[in-house]
């Protein structure tokens, strides 16, 4: 039995009016010390997106991580917080999936739709035509619903406007799949009434 190491990513869009969202990261680079005198070099990158009323911005993609598929079909589920459970012959092996992060800006207590494009994803090997479907597309909200092309209500009950919501879903992982990275796109739409 040899089970092979495959890569699960769903990068996604969002639809709607997007101007921006919030990120900082840095990379530095150290280079080792000598007797003599040398210069060193870092560098670092930044990044930032704005919220503008009446918008949304993606924070972070779906990612389910690093599985192992089995000799048996099985799935990966995430829950809105990015905590993950496998079933049949399905290992999930490196504990950085995290589910997809949306900021949105409206008004106290206005009401919003949020419903996606469609009931069921493809994600298909980069390179290859191998194919998961990802289903029961979750929206982090209190308490957890799936959510569909039907658009669920929500109310803003931020004083400031703004708020959050994460993305997660099903991951149906069919038996002895080639390695690689799997990828797929999926729109969020969003309606401020």
């Amino acid at each position: 039995m040899q089970n092979s190491l495959i890569l699960m990513r769903n990068w996604m869009k969002q639809t709607g009016l997007l101007v921006a969202g919030l990120m900082l990261g840095a990379v530095l680079g150290m280079m080792p010390t000598m007797a003599s005198a040398q210069e060193t070099t870092e560098e670092g990158d930044a990044q930032a997106f704005l919220v503008t009323p009446l918008s949304f911005v993606k924070q972070d993609d779906l990612d389910f991580g690093v599985i192992i598929p089995g000799n048996t079909a099985g799935s990966v589920v995430m829950d809105s917080a990015g905590d993950v459970t496998t079933t049949g012959g399905v290992i999930q092996v490196d504990g950085t999936q995290q589910p997809a992060r949306f900021w949105g800006f409206g008004t106290f207590l206005q009401t919003v739709l949020i419903n996606s494009d469609a009931n069921t994803y493809i994600l298909t090997r980069e390179g290859g035509t191998e194919t998961m479907l990802m289903d029961q597309v979750l929206i982090g909200s209190q308490p957890p619903i799936i959510i569909n092309t039907n658009p669920r209500r929500f109310r803003i009950v931020n004083p400031d406007g703004f708020f959050s919501f994460t993305i997660a879903g099903r991951l149906q992982v069919g038996a002895n799949l080639p390695p690689g990275t799997y990828a797929g796109e999926f729109t969020i739409q969003l309606e401020y009434e």
